[in-house]
C-alpha cells in the first residue's frame, strides 16, 4: 500500500512540474458561511451538537476555507466526540492535487482491531477507517467532492461508523459539488 501511495505522489509531482502556470493558479475559495450551509442539521441521540465554526483566510496568493461542527457525548473523562469538517482546497493547488488522489483506487485492508477501505457516499469517492482497539476507538470517513472539497468526519472515543454515515446521509453533498462550478 505504501508503494502505491508513493507512486501516486510521484505521479502528482510530475503533473505539477509539467502542468501549465494557468493550472497552478489558485482559485478563489468558497466562503466558510456557504460551507456551513452543507454541515449536518440533525441531532444524534446521546450527543450534544455544538455551534458551527469556520474560517476563510488568504496569504501569498493562496486561500483556504473550512467549516466545522462538533458533536460531543457528555460524561466520563474522555467523552466520545465527532467532528465534521468541510474544506475548500481550491485555493491551494498542491492540497487540491493531494485531495484528488482520494478515490483513485479501490482497496480494503483489515487488521485485528479494525479496517480501512475505499467507499463511495452519494456518488463521491473516499475512504473509511475504523479502529476498535481498547485504548483508542475511532472512526473516520474522508470524501472528495466536486473536484475541490474535502468532507471529513472523525469520531474519537467510539468506533460506531454508522453515526458518521447517518450524518453524511443528512448532508447535501450534491449541493456542495455545485459550489465548485
Amino acid at each position: 500500500m505504501h508503494k502505491m501511495m508513493g507512486i501516486l505522489l510521484a505521479a502528482a509531482l510530475v503533473w505539477v512540474v509539467l502542468s501549465t502556470g494557468e493550472a497552478q493558479q489558485a482559485q478563489k475559495t468558497v466562503h466558510f458561511k456557504k460551507l456551513q450551509e452543507i454541515l449536518p442539521k440533525i441531532d444524534l441521540p446521546g450527543f450534544t451538537k455544538g455551534k458551527p465554526g469556520g474560517e476563510t483566510s488568504s496569504a501569498m496568493g493562496m486561500s483556504t476555507s473550512e467549516a466545522t461542527l462538533t458533536y460531543e457525548k457528555s460524561g466520563g473523562d474522555d467523552p466520545p466526540t465527532i467532528e465534521v469538517k468541510i474544506a475548500d482546497t481550491a485555493g491551494i493547488p498542491f492540497a487540491q492535487m493531494g485531495a484528488q488522489l482520494i478515490g483513485t483506487r479501490e482497496f480494503e485492508n483489515e487488521t485485528e482491531t479494525g479496517y480501512e477501505k475505499s467507499v463511495k457516499v452519494q456518488g463521491f469517492p473516499g475512504t473509511e477507517k475504523v479502529d476498535n482497539s481498547e485504548d483508542g476507538k475511532s472512526a473516520e470517513i474522508l470524501l472528495f467532492v466536486g473536484g475541490r472539497f474535502t468532507v471529513e468526519l472523525q469520531a474519537r472515543g467510539t468506533s460506531e461508523v454508522a453515526l458518521l454515515h447517518k450524518l453524511l446521509d443528512s448532508m447535501k453533498l450534491g449541493d456542495l459539488a455545485k459550489l465548485a462550478q
